[in-house]
């Protein structure tokens, strides 16, 4: 059962990451139209078959963008690279399927309004804000990993001082800021933990990673 879901797993974000690719690699060598078509006469097919509507207009409509090309076929192979390195990522820090997982194109995600349960969890986005305020946190496992992952956007994380945490942030392009130590630019990576980490009997592990934008991460 364990093999048969890690394969699952690892199937998703290798299609993933290949099918972002191949768009890109399409879209510069010039045979997107290629790839367009294709997806339309699936989705015709599909229609034809009558297996759902909903697919095969989806499948076109996906299509004809693909035919247009332009920026909007670059952004669609970022962010099908970007969710599937999200998955992977996901998959190597959480052994096993008993962690929240959370996916959005565009929109804002708040915890910092009222407690809320910590527990294993993976939150990718598209474009957006994301903020989560720690000292409302009610921690459910002594160990606990969080995953945070955007392509464009800003993420405000506040840290309480007596929380164990361990920090790994990255912003390929933007401001960075954990703990006080702050890099703005091109490719900024900040490693940090709370004092006394590795002692500590409860902990979290907190993985921070935007393409582009602003990540702060505050310890009051």
């Amino acid at each position: 059962m364990g093999d048969s879901r890690n394969n699952r797993h690892k199937n998703t974000y290798l299609v993933l990451i290949a099918a972002g690719g191949f768009i890109l690699f399409e879209r510069f060598i010039g045979f997107w139209n290629l790839a367009g078509l294709l997806l339309i006469l699936y989705g015709i097919h599909v229609l034809r078959s009558g297996r759902g509507d909903k697919k095969g207009y989806a499948l076109i409509i996906a299509g004809a963008f693909f035919v247009a090309g332009g920026p909007l076929a670059l952004f669609i192979g970022i962010v099908l690279i970007s969710l599937g390195l999200f998955y992977k990522k996901s998959k190597e820090f959480h052994q096993d399927d008993n962690f929240v997982q959370k996916q959005g194109l565009i929109g804002n995600l708040r915890y910092d309004r009222e407690p809320w349960v910590l527990r294993n969890m993976s939150v990718w986005h598209a474009i957006g804000e994301m903020r989560f305020d720690f000292s409302l946190a009610l921690q459910e496992e002594k160990e606990v990993t969080v995953i945070l992952q955007g392509l464009i956007g800003t993420l405000n994380v506040i840290l309480p001082e007596d929380m164990a945490v361990s920090v790994e942030g990255s912003v390929q392009a933007g401001s960075l800021n954990v703990g006080g130590m702050r890099k703005d630019g091109i490719g900024n990576r900040v490693v940090w933990q709370s004092p006394g980490y590795e002692g500590a009997d409860t902990k979290v592990k907190l993985i921070a990673s935007y393409l582009v934008g602003e990540v702060n991460i505050k310890v009051v």
